[in-house]
C-alpha cells in the first residue's frame, strides 16, 4: 500500500494528466494533413493547424516508398522565428501551411506514389507531440486529371 505522501503525489499527477488531456488535441486534429497533385511533377501538402499549436520546419521529412520516383527539395514558405528552449532558434508554422514537393520520375509510366511524411509540432500549453509519421498513397494520374478539370471548370 502506498504511503500517504506518495498517494498525494499520485493524485496530483493524475490531476495534471486530466487537465492536460482536456487541453491537448489528438495529433490528427491538431495537424490535419491533405495531399493534392498540383501537376504531374509537384505535390501540394497542406496542414490545417489548430489554434495554439504549431509545426517545426526542421522536423519535416519526406521520402518516396515507390521505386522510380524520387523527391526534390520541399519548398517551404516563410515562417515565424521562435526561440525554443529545447531546439534553439527555429522556424515554426501556425494556422495553415502549404509545402510544394517536386517529383522526379525515372520511368514515365509510373502513376502511383507511396509518400512517407514525418513531422512534429507542439501545443502552446507546453506539450510537444511525438514525431507523427504517415504514409499517403497517391494516384498521380487521376489526381492530376481531376486537378486540370477543376482548373478548366473554374476558367483559369
Amino acid at each position: 500500500m502506498p504511503k500517504p505522501k506518495y498517494l498525494l503525489l499520485i493524485c496530483f499527477l493524475g490531476l495534471i494528466n486530466t487537465v492536460c488531456a482536456d487541453e491537448v488535441l489528438p495529433p490528427d486534429e491538431a495537424f490535419a494533413l491533405t495531399v493534392k497533385v498540383k501537376n504531374k511533377n509537384t505535390l501540394l501538402l497542406s496542414w490545417d493547424i489548430a489554434d495554439q499549436h504549431y509545426l517545426y520546419q526542421q522536423k519535416f521529412q519526406f521520402t518516396s516508398a515507390t521505386t522510380g520516383i524520387t523527391l526534390g527539395q520541399p519548398i517551404f514558405p516563410a515562417g515565424e522565428i521562435k526561440q525554443d528552449k529545447f531546439f534553439g532558434t527555429v522556424t515554426i508554422y501556425r494556422e495553415h501551411l502549404d509545402i510544394e514537393l517536386p517529383l522526379q520520375y525515372y520511368s514515365p509510366e509510373l502513376n502511383k506514389l507511396d509518400l512517407n511524411v514525418s513531422f512534429q509540432g507542439c501545443a502552446d500549453v507546453g506539450i510537444c507531440y511525438m514525431p507523427i509519421e504517415k504514409t499517403v498513397a497517391i494516384d498521380l494520374v487521376t489526381s492530376s486529371l481531376l486537378q486540370r478539370l477543376d482548373t478548366l471548370l473554374q476558367g483559369k
